[in-house]
């Protein structure tokens, strides 16, 4: 899907006559995930609605600059949204995935203050649509925006001079931000901060950094291998090879270890970056140096200018055509 068709669908549930549900997301320790109607007045639920769609157009519908990026391969960017493309989902992601309206309406009870508590709110899920067509939202719920009853609230009104208390029991604060919304079944990312600290996302990464390591292994160009295995346990290096897993031109076109050494070697922007084995055969992994260099040689982001014969380095590239 191209970025103006996912506007285009978009548009087309905003404009079509719709309705807002709005699903509390349980989550007690050690327990499975439960799904918990939100039973909304009918004068707030034109505000919410407002609320969210105004969110939705401004970030993404009415966004002139967005961009549409895979998820596993490209680089965080400014302005833009990710497809989630990966295989795997953890549990957090596949509650929102497998997510269905009508099973929703049939069979999810609504919240009950007697029984239910707003401490064990992990998040929203909010279906905005009809009953043939709709956006599923993901919105994160942190326990700071959880006003319990014991707090007191001061308010002001404007044509007033003082402050007033606010009476209630436990209340939300809530604004129109998602983190992650499907449509047609696809997801995609707003938030990838959001989805690598809650929604169980880490190890998913964790798990393709390793194969990357295996992968490499299997070529048989790194001489000390473990110092790369070692360097995939920390997240930061671990999200690198995740996407040179799935990216690498090195592993998905088998280039040849022969070819992929010389290449360190001769290349301008890589050389003195590494040190090799003393036959002259295999890199030496050394310094922090040496290893971003290695993450930036299995994703290809050494390109040379047809025009000017000039290495460029380059993370963020899209790819016009292909000789072969």
């Amino acid at each position: 899907m191209t970025t103006e068709e996912l506007k285009n669908e978009i548009n087309a549930v905003l404009t079509e006559k719709h309705s807002l549900q709005i699903y509390l997301l349980l989550k007690k320790k050690n327990e499975n995930f439960e799904l918990r109607l939100a039973d909304i007045e009918d004068d707030a639920s034109p505000e919410l609605e407002k609320m969210f769609e105004e969110y939705i157009r401004s970030r993404i519908s009415d966004n002139a600059e967005l961009q549409l990026c895979q998820l596993s391969t490209d680089d965080e960017r400014e302005n833009a949204i990710y497809h989630y493309d990966y295989e795997i989902y953890p549990e957090e992601l596949d509650i929102l995935k497998s997510f269905n309206i009508t099973d929703a309406i049939d069979g999810v009870q609504k919240f009950n203050f007697k029984q239910d508590d707003l401490r064990t709110l992990f998040g929203y899920i909010i279906y905005f649509g009809t009953m043939q067509n709709g956006l599923v939202l993901f919105k994160k719920h942190y326990p700071v925006l959880l006003i319990k009853r014991d707090s007191f609230l001061l308010g002001a009104k404007k044509d007033k001079e003082r402050f007033e208390k606010i009476s209630g029991d436990d209340m939300i604060r809530m604004n129109g931000t998602v983190q992650v919304l499907r449509l047609d079944g696809e997801l995609y990312v707003i938030d990838i901060r959001m989805l690598e600290r809650n929604m169980g996302f880490t190890e998913l990464i964790r798990k393709a950094a390793n194969l990357a390591v295996d992968a490499t292994e299997k070529l048989g160009i790194i001489e000390n291998i473990e110092v790369l295995r070692d360097s995939a346990e920390k997240i930061s290096f671990a999200k690198k090879l995740s996407k040179a897993q799935k990216a690498s031109p090195i592993f998905n076109l088998n280039i040849s270890k022969e070819a992929v050494v010389e290449f360190t070697k001769t290349t301008p922007e890589l050389k003195g970056k590494f040190q090799y084995s003393e036959d002259g055969t295999t890199i030496r992994l050394g310094s922090g140096k040496s290893r971003d260099a290695f993450i930036k040689l299995l994703n290809d982001s050494f390109l040379r200018s047809e025009l000017t014969t000039q290495y460029y380095e380059t993370s963020a590239k899209t790819q016009l055509y292909s000789e072969a």
